[in-house]
This record gives C-alpha cells, sequence and structure tokens, in this order.
C-alpha cells in the first residue's frame, strides 16, 4: 500500500533549502564533522531568537535545527548565519553532508581522534559533484570507537576505530565489515557512495544503504568498492548516554548537557552558552542522544556548568530518563501529527520515572516515525489522536495494543515493562 503524500520521507530541511511545517520553516544547521564554537551556538541562539519562534531543536543526527521562521524572515537568517560560516555554498553540498561523529572523539583519552577525518570526507562531498546524486536522507558516521554505531544510531556507511586501523560498516549488514588502514579510509568511504548512486541510478527504488544491502548483498557491494569484507569479530559495544561529568577515573574531560527530548529555547541556550564560556569551556560537540558535550578538563568548571544546566532546566545526569525517549515535534509544530508527543512524553516520565530505566521509547505523532529509524522497546505511533503501541519494533511494524488515549500510555507501557521483566 502507498503511504498518503504529506507521510512519505523524501528528503531533509536544510538552511538553504528550509522545510516548511505547522510553526513556520524549519532552518538544519550542520556543525562541522560534528563540532560548534560556544560562539557559533551563541550566534545561533540569537538568529532563532530574532528571525524564529526562538525554539532550537538538536535533532537525532546531532544538527541545530530553528524553528517557526517565515519567508520573510528566512533571508536575514540565511545572511547572519553565512557571515558566521555556519553554512554551506550551496544546497547541493548541504543536502549531502550528512555526517555524525562520535561526541567524546578527540576529548576522551581512550577514543581515537577521528574528527579529522570526517572533516576530510566532508571536504569530499563538497568537492566531488557525483556524490550530490546521494538521497538527502543518506548519511555517514565516524565513530572514535570499535562501536560502529554512534548513539547507537545506524548510518549507511559506518566508520569505527579498532586497533590501529578502521572498519567500515553498511546499514543492513550488521556482521560484516572491511577493515581499511587510515590512509585509505577515505578513498573507501567515497567508493562505497559512488557504489550506491551507481546501483540507485539503474533502480531508483533503492534510497538507502539498506535498500541496496538486502538486493545485492554487502558482500557484492564492499567488492564493488574494491573491498573485502569479513565476519566481525567483536562484540558490539554499549556506552551510557554523554551526559553529566564525563571523567576517566580522575581526569575530567567535559560536561555533557542532554536536551529534554531534544528542545531548548533561545534564552536557555545563551545562558547555557555564557556558563560554559565562565567555566573555560572549550569547542561543543552535538551528540545523536540529543546532548551538547563540553570539553572541560577542570573539575570544579564543570560542577559549575552542570549546576547552571539544573537552573536552566536540561539534562544533566545520565541516568535521565528522557535520554533513553525519542521523541519527535508532534502537535501544533508538525502538520501531520495528531499529538502533543513532548507533553505526553513528559507526563510518560513523570508517572514511571526510574522504571523506564534501561528501556528505550519512541513516540512518534504519526507514521512517518522521524524522531528515530532504529527498534525501540516500546514505540507509540499517533493517529487520530490515539496511539498505537508496538513492542520491540519501529512504526509499521504489528501493533500490540491499538487506540490508546494519550492519558492512557503510562499504564500500557507500565504493563510491559512488568511483563518484560517477569
Amino acid at each position: 500500500m502507498t503511504a498518503p503524500p504529506h507521510l512519505i520521507k523524501g528528503w531533509c530541511p536544510g538552511a538553504l533549502r528550509p522545510m516548511t511545517s505547522g510553526d513556520g520553516l524549519l532552518v538544519r544547521i550542520r556543525p562541522r564533522a560534528g563540532v560548534f564554537t560556544i560562539p557559533a551556538l551563541q550566534l545561533i541562539a540569537e538568529v532563532a531568537e530574532r528571525f524564529g519562534s526562538g525554539e532550537v531543536d538538536l535533532t537525532n543526527r546531532g544538527n541545530l535545527q530553528l524553528r517557526g521562521l517565515s519567508e520573510d524572515s528566512h533571508d536575514g537568517a540565511i545572511a547572519a548565519l553565512r557571515d558566521a560560516g555556519l553554512i554551506d555554498r550551496t544546497p547541493e553540498i548541504e543536502a549531502v553532508r550528512n555526517i555524525v561523529v562520535g561526541p567524546l572523539s578527540g576529548i576522551d583519552p581512550e577514543l581515537a581522534d577521528i574528527r579529522g577525518l570526517a572533516a576530510r570526507f566532508e571536504d569530499v562531498l563538497a568537492e566531488d559533484s557525483h556524490l550530490w546524486a546521494l538521497p538527502a536522507k543518506f548519511g555517514f558516521s565516524f565513530s572514535g570507537s570499535r562501536e560502529l554505531h554512534v548513539g547507537g544510531r545506524t548510518a549507511d556507511v559506518m566508520v569505527a576505530s579498532l586497533d590501529r586501523g578502521f572498519v567500515i560498516g553498511l546499514d543492513g549488514a550488521a556482521d560484516l565489515c572491511a577493515a581499511v588502514p587510515e590512509d585509505s579510509l577515505i578513498a573507501a568511504v567515497h567508493g562505497l557512495a559512488l557504489v550506491f548512486i551507481d546501483l540507485a541510478a539503474r533502480d531508483p527504488a533503492l534510497r538507502r544503504m539498506g535498500d541496496a544491502v538486502a538486493r545485492f548483498e554487502a558482500t557484492r557491494i564492499f567488492e564493488m568498492a574494491g573491498l573485502k569484507a569479513s565476519p566481525r569479530s567483536w562484540e558490539a559495544e554499549t556506552h551510557s548516554p554523554p551526559a553529566g561529568l564525563l571523567a576517566r577515573g580522575d581526569v575530567v574531560f567535559g560536561v555533557g548537557v542532554g536536551l529534554p527530548f531534544g528542545r531548548i529555547n533561545a534564552g536557555q541556550l545563551k545562558r547555557l552558552c555564557e556558563a560554559a564560556g565562565q567555566a573555560n569551556a572549550g569547542a561543543v560537540f552535538t551528540s545523536p542522544k540529543r546532548i551538547l558535550v563540553f570539553s572541560i578538563a577542570d573539575r570544579i568548571c564543570a560542577e559549575r556548568l552542570l549546576h547552571a544546566a539544573d537552573e536552566l532546566h536540561l539534562i544533566s545526569s545520565a541516568d535521565d530518563v528522557r535520554l533513553g525517549m525519542d521523541v519527535c515535534t508532534g502537535s501544533p509544530g508538525c502538520r501531520n501529527a495528531t499529538t502533543d508527543t513532548r507533553r505526553d512524553a513528559q507526563r510518560l516520565a513523570e508517572t514511571l520515572n526510574g522504571a523506564l530505566l534501561g528501556h528505550s521509547v519512541h513516540i512518534s505523532g504519526c507514521a512517518k516515525g522521524c524522531a528515530c529509524r532504529s527498534p525501540a522497546d516500546v514505540t507509540v505511533v499517533a493517529h487520530s489522536g490515539r496511539y498505537d503501541l508496538i513492542r520491540n519494533g519501529c512504526p509499521g511494524d504489528a501493533v500490540a495494543i491499538a487506540g490508546l488515549e494519550p492519558d492512557d500510555i503510562s499504564n500500557a507501557v507500565s504493563r510491559f515493562i512488568l511483563e518484560a521483566a517477569s
């Protein structure tokens, strides 16, 4: 069955090519290799306040999204962002510069610094016009650890650090990877992207790498790029969300501040930047877990920034249950949504609180499931003002409980958790 046109996933907004939503234009700002400076964040807050509604989202790809702009205010916002060097030269480059970088890469002493390689591949995306044919949702990730999935998210092409080299994985092929030395890594990722473009040109139904893997198998796709695939020989790693005080023993290297359900307003963001400056924070790294990671090497300064985050009602602890919840914009911000997802998510977090620890939850205001591509322990999908509950799956999977009123979500999720524990 073909989805209604308004529910078809086709493209992502940018700054140069914004998207119209229920509260105006969405303008998305992609960080360079996953990093912003504090002055850049301050300017983004000012642009959001002056030209939009003042609401800023941190997306599950680590991008910042300004909401509520208008056709009249868009040009002014773009001029300010361009002067600060925060947007790309063309919409084509912007559309394909979809790169997620492990937020602790380069600051955690036990992780490889892969950010420079990610920046080099961003240059390749900008310079090779052949790559501009990639679908707008096609993405890449660079991990500083052996875990391919940055922040638990799947990308079309994933790079991870392993021993003294690197491995590349593909979406849809969890058990295979290709080992690549550093001096060949960028060319290998480039080659895989070109292979996908060639396959998709022959069959437009291939919209993501997972489609190509299902059709041709990962081994063949690697071979077409001149790479040899082999079974993955290590177990996947699990990491706590990078929120709160970040340290290895006595060595402090950062502070992670989570945004509740990915949202912050311009006033909060400006005050957070002021507090970060006073704490002598360095760069700011974005996480797909909707966390801003500030580079800080002093424990007292780090604790001051965490105190400021608490006062701003932001997330300052890795065990905050909201970090395990993926929640879309919902109504009225999104025209497709039929429920106020953020309100319902907050009610769920307050009602169940600690019972949600260790459980992933996805709350979607419509069948598109934009907030999260991966399966969640509990997924609730809205239609006509009610929710369907899905266990261990994604929107579109088999429904366990249908037609829940928003006020009934907490009871239904609580029953699922109790059943799963018994």
